[in-house]
């Protein structure tokens, strides 16, 4: 076998090896649907998102999200747990810069049988004509 063939095979295998790894890294956390909460940025302010979604069978999920903006301001994605007639405990949370981009905090404890939602708080930039985005990913 020549030299070049090796490298080629070599190749070859490592974008197979890349090919194989990337879908599972991707499927490992993913957004959970009906998390998603936009907002625009155009004046400060925050939300609740009014879609509860169930637990995943991962027993957790993580807060996430991004404002594609270059600002210093900073925005808050929270995930709660939903309770009836008591207050709802925050039970995941990240801050982040605009310029920082998409990003997310430590992964928390969920349950299946329990209801979550998501909620944002962010900092205004009068005029602009961007939106952000909130999230949780299990």
């Amino acid at each position: 076998m020549t030299m070049p063939s090796k490298r080629k095979r070599a190749m070859v295998g490592a974008v197979a090896v890349l090919a194989l790894a990337v879908p599972a890294a991707s499927a490992v956390a993913a957004e959970i649907s009906g998390s998603r909460l936009p907002f625009s940025v155009a004046t400060a302010g925050n939300k609740e998102d009014g879609d509860r979604w169930k637990g995943k069978s991962s027993g957790h999920a993580k807060a996430c999200g991004d404002v594609p903006v270059n600002d210093t301001r900073t925005f808050s994605a929270y995930i709660y747990e939903d309770r009836s007639f008591r207050p709802d405990p925050k039970i995941a949370s990240t801050s982040r810069s605009y310029r920082s981009g998409y990003g997310c905090g430590s992964y928390k404890g969920t349950s299946t049988s329990t209801k979550y939602y998501t909620q944002a708080t962010w900092a205004g930039i009068p005029g602009s004509r961007a939106y952000g985005y909130v999230n949780a990913q299990n």
